[in-house]
């Protein structure tokens, strides 16, 4: 399964068993092609930065604080956002901000 969030935690890492990751720096165009090409579970808690990520990748991200807890086959497509705090609303990048994209598998 497909999960895209705005964060990683340990919370989603399985915890009866040591475990290895995988983070991979991805570029914008690959993460578009990563969620346009599978079906996914959106779990970005904060509905501003949903809408961010969902303008930037010419996606619908639904806000949900679900809870995941990754598996052997699952991947995280994570899309960090580096910047300022957001004004409310917002949903678009503020200038001197950028989103981040990463992909995170266990090993």
């Amino acid at each position: 399964m497909l999960y895209i969030t705005n964060a990683f935690s340990l919370n989603m890492l399985p915890t009866h068993k040591a475990t290895s990751l995988f983070i991979n720096p991805i570029s914008k165009d690959d993460a578009t092609k990563i969620a346009t090409s599978m079906p996914f579970i959106a779990a970005v808690g904060h509905p501003d930065i949903a809408a961010i990520i969902s303008n930037d990748l010419g996606i619908h991200i639904k806000p949900d604080r679900a809870t995941i807890h990754l598996t052997d086959n699952d991947k995280l497509l994570v899309a960090q956002y580096i910047g300022p705090r957001l004004d409310p609303g917002t949903t678009t990048l503020p200038d001197n901000a950028k989103i981040q994209y990463f992909i995170i598998t266990l090993m």
